[in-house]
């Protein structure tokens, strides 16, 4: 029995009927071919060998969520004594003719429905049906199991590396009974005693954090957005209904590298400049561009150095900057958004940032949960506005193809749950040579998804075009 930190605790009270709050994985696979040049795709019973040989080295696949009596405590995951991997895994085909539309309709279709919580919360469906022969696999799961770190590990082991076995468990594994409603009582109540103990040292923590933060905002007024107070209202906060869609975009790392080391930024700096790029032009082709810029939210994560891979768990909080869409020019977008991120970082250490997750371990469900549905009650019915326009969010990934039982990984895409009057959640992540963008949003904050891909390759296209001209023209580089 394992209980949940406060963290991922929050992602279930998250969770409404108009707002699931899955992690979302699309995998595209190149079958493996015959002696002959025939392709072998994987069948339903091929994914249902490969996903039991991995669960060795994801443990959280096999946890339920048990809550505790009355919300008096923390949930807990158990082993789930009736566990089967047969629950978890579906095929489906695609509708004719099966090109990326279809695929990316049925990605945002799985996005609108939450997982069962009488079930460990994930879900792998195999796809056929895609046009030009390949196969694709959708992985979902609750963001309560994991944060961007622990989908790295996640779906690198269910993925391979080159000569990569997977690890067996270190014993047999076996399910175990429920506990009962006393023993989930008593054991809250105790942990929330051995939390108690280091509530000072926290809340002394956080007081010279907020003082800290205060004296760094008056010494640099306006070099970090003020949020909700400099979020603009935005049709991207539209965010309220079941229906999703989805944009997907692959863009050649080498490119952003180069505009990297023209820019003297960091490629995360860059990947926010092309998300404030692709959304000042689509906003502007639909005709909402509000004045001031759009701000965006970027999660931090609090990984130690040398810390051993991690499958569960969530271990980040946040960071507000602007994405610059009020700057016509490509370049001084650029540089605006590196210079406000940097503020943005500096603010962050000396606020102490980092303690946000550690309050939450204080807070009870039955009282978290009430708190979390009033706040998107206020939004749904505009008494309250949400804190940015946009989550974005950047991981560090293979820099090799991985595999999928006997097929190669082509191309994947991770994505998170947008939610909470915050309608895309933008995701990326470098793979193979290729910078990733995945955005999941609800579909009337982006109702044109096609559009908001193809100005994320025009974005990039555009800062590459002002390099030399960086160069040539004296900018900061």
């Amino acid at each position: 029995m394992r209980r949940l930190a406060g963290e991922d605790v929050g992602f279930l009270h998250m969770e409404l009927p108009v707002q699931p709050m899955n992690t979302q994985g699309l995998i595209l696979l190149r079958p493996a071919t015959a002696p002959d040049g025939t392709p072998v795709p994987l069948t339903p019973d091929d994914l249902r060998r490969h996903v039991s040989r991995r669960l060795g080295e994801l443990p959280s696949f096999r946890w339920r969520v048990v809550p505790v009596p009355f919300g008096l405590g923390q949930p807990v995951y158990v082993e789930d004594p009736e566990f089967d991997v047969g629950d978890h895994l579906r095929h489906v085909a695609l509708p004719e003719p099966g090109g990326p539309t279809e695929l990316d309709r049925l990605f945002a279709a799985l996005g609108e429905h939450p997982l069962d919580r009488r079930h460990p919360l994930w879900q792998v469906v195999l796809v056929d049906g895609l046009a030009d022969g390949r196969q694709a696999i959708i992985v979902r799961y609750n963001h309560c199991m994991a944060d961007g770190v622990g989908a790295l590990t996640t779906f690198s082991r269910l993925c391979t590396g080159v000569g990569h076995e997977p690890s067996p468990p270190a014993e047999p594994w076996h399910g175990e009974p429920v506990p009962s409603g006393g023993a989930l009582v008593a054991g809250a109540l105790a942990d929330q005693a051995r939390h108690l103990r280091h509530l000072p040292a926290l809340a002394a923590a956080t007081w010279h954090g907020v003082r800290a933060a205060r004296t760094a905002r008056h010494a640099a007024p306006g070099a970090v957005p003020d949020v909700p107070d400099d979020t603009p209202e935005c049709v991207l906060n539209d965010a309220f209904t079941v229906a999703r869609s989805y944009a997907r975009a692959r863009l050649p790392l080498d490119q952003v590298r180069l505009v990297k080391e023209a820019g003297g930024v960091s490629v995360n700096d860059v990947a926010l400049a092309v998300v404030g790029g692709a959304l000042r032009r689509y906003l502007s082709e639909e005709d909402a561009l509000p004045e001031r810029p759009l701000t965006a939210s970027v999660p931090v994560a609090f990984e130690p150095p040398g810390a051993p891979p991690r499958q569960w768990g969530n271990r980040f909080s946040a960071l507000t900057t602007s994405l610059a869409t009020d700057v016509a020019d490509p370049w001084e977008r650029l540089l605006a958004i590196s210079a406000t991120t940097r503020a943005a970082k500096e603010l962050f250490a000396v606020g102490r940032g980092d303690l946000m997750p550690e309050w939450l371990e204080y807070v009870p469900p039955f009282v978290a949960r009430p708190a979390v549905r009033s706040l998107h009650r206020a939004m749904v019915e505009g008494r309250r506005r949400p804190e940015v326009n946009v989550l974005v969010s950047n991981i560090r990934g293979p820099e090799e193809r991985w595999s999928f039982d006997t097929a190669a990984v082509d191309e994947l895409y991770l994505s998170g749950p947008p939610s909470n009057g915050v309608g895309l959640n933008v995701m990326i992540w470098s793979y193979a040579g290729d910078l990733v963008f995945s955005v999941l949003s609800f579909a009337d904050a982006l109702r044109r998804p096609g559009l908001l891909a193809a100005s994320l390759n025009a974005a990039l296209d555009e800062l590459v075009a002002a390099v030399p001209v960086s160069r040539r023209g004296g900018r900061t580089s």
